[in-house]
C-alpha cells in the first residue's frame, strides 16, 4: 500500500545524515552555543578540575567571593597603601576621637587610630590563617593518604593518633601550648594551630583514598608494576584534591577566627603585633561608652571569616553535585 501524501518517506542515508547532524546540535538551554558542560561537542570530556572551574566562574557567588578575598589579601599584603600612620602610635590627648579626616574610624580609648589597626590587623590575622590552613593540609594530607593507602595496622595506629587530637578542642589545646611556649608569634601560633587542627583533613583525605584505592585503575596500575610512589602521586593525590581543597578553604575562616580568638584573650600574638582580636578585647572595655572602638575590628574580623565560608561553599558545589553550582 503507499505511504499517504502526508507522510515523508526518508532513506536510509538520510537518516544517518540528520544523526550525525543531531549530535553537533548544542542543548536548547546551554548558555554557551556549541558548548556542553562535557565541553565542545565531538571533543572528550573535561578534567575534574576543568569541569569545576567551567562551573565555578558561571556563578556569581564565586566572583564576589573571589573579588573580596583579593582585595583582603592586598590589604594584609601591603598596609601601607591604605594608610600612611604607624599603628602604634597612640596619643592619650587624642583618646575617642570622633570620625574625623585624621582619624576616618575615630580612635580607641588609647588615641590609636581605628582604621589604621584594622589594616595592619589584616597582615597578622591573615598570615595566620593561610600559613596554619596550608600546614593543616599538609600534615593532613599526609596523615590520611597514608592510613587510606597502608590500611591494616598502619590505618588502626593512625587513625587513633588522629582521634587523640581531635578530641583536643582546638582553642583549648591552644590556650594550653601558647602557656609553655617561651615567644609568641606568627610562626609559633601558626604552629600550635597547625597541631590541634589537622584532624579533619586526615579525615577527609583518609575516606577518599580508601575510596580511590577501590577504583578498577588502581588495581592495572599495580598489575602493571608501579610503585607505591607513583600510585599515590599519579592517581591518589590527584583524585582526593578535591575534598581537600574544599575543606581547607572553609578552614581558613576558622583559623583566623581562632587567632582573635587566642589575640582576645591576650594569650596569642605579641602586643607590639597588631591584630583583629586584640583590637576587640581592647574596644570591650568601653564597650557601653563607645561601642564603635569594638564593631569596627568585629566587623572586619566578620567579614572576612563569613568570605571564607562563601568560597568554600562555592568550591564545594562546583566539586560536588552538578546541580549545586549554577
Amino acid at each position: 500500500m503507499a505511504p499517504p501524501d502526508s507522510e515523508l518517506l526518508i532513506e536510509a542515508p538520510d537518516l544517518d545524515r540528520i544523526e550525525r547532524r543531531r549530535r553537533f546540535i548544542a542543548p536548547e538551554d546551554s548558555e554557551e552555543a556549541g558548548e556542553s558542560e562535557t565541553g565542545a561537542p565531538g571533543r572528550a570530556p573535561r578534567t575534574p578540575l576543568a569541569e569545576a572551574w567551567w562551573r565555578l566562574r558561571r556563578h556569581p557567588g564565586f566572583w564576589f567571593s573571589a573579588g573580596l578575598t583579593t582585595f583582603i589579601f592586598v590589604v594584609a599584603a601591603w598596609p601601607s597603601l591604605f594608610t600612611d600612620k604607624d599603628p602604634l602610635r597612640c596619643l592619650l590627648a587624642d583618646s575617642q576621637a570622633p570620625m574625623s579626616p585624621e582619624f576616618p574610624l575615630g580612635a580607641d580609648f588609647q588615641g590609636c587610630d581605628i582604621f589604621t589597626g584594622i589594616v595592619y590587623g589584616a597582615r597578622a590575622s591573615v598570615s595566620v590563617g593561610l600559613l596554619a590552613a596550608a600546614a593543616v593540609t599538609v600534615v593532613g594530607t599526609l596523615m590520611g593518604v597514608v592510613a587510606g593507602f597502608f590500611g591494616g595496622w598502619v590505618d588502626a595506629v593512625v587513625s587513633r593518633v588522629t582521634d587523640i587530637f581531635f578530641a583536643i578542642p582546638l582553642i583549648l589545646g591552644a590556650i594550653v601550648a601558647l602557656q609553655v611556649v617561651s615567644q609568641r608569634n606568627v610562626f609559633t601560633l601558626t604552629a600550635i594551630l597547625a597541631v590541634f587542627g589537622w584532624t579533619g583533613t586526615a579525615r577527609i583525605a583518609r575516606a577518599a583514598t580508601i575510596e580511590v584505592m577501590t577504583k578498577d585503575f588502581v588495581a592495572a596500575t599495580r598489575t602493571l608494576g608501579a610503585s607505591r610512589l607513583r600510585l599515590v602521586v599519579t592517581h591518589v593525590l590527584p583524585n582526593i584534591l578535591a575534598p581537600i581543597v574544599v575543606v581547607v578553604t572553609m578552614a581558613i575562616g576558622g583559623l583566623i577566627a581562632a587567632e582573635a580568638t587566642l589575640s582576645f584573650l591576650n594569650i596569642g600574638l605579641p602586643f607590639e603585633v597588631r591584630s583583629w582580636g586584640k583590637a576587640i578585647a581592647d574596644g570591650k572595655t568601653v564597650l557601653k561608652v563607645n561601642p564603635a572602638i569594638l564593631l569596627w575590628p568585629a566587623g572586619a574580623l566578620t567579614i572576612t571569616v563569613f568570605n571564607f565560608l562563601l568560597l568554600g561553599d562555592v568550591v564545594r558545589g562546583a566539586f560536588g553535585a552538578k546541580g549545586s553550582v549554577r
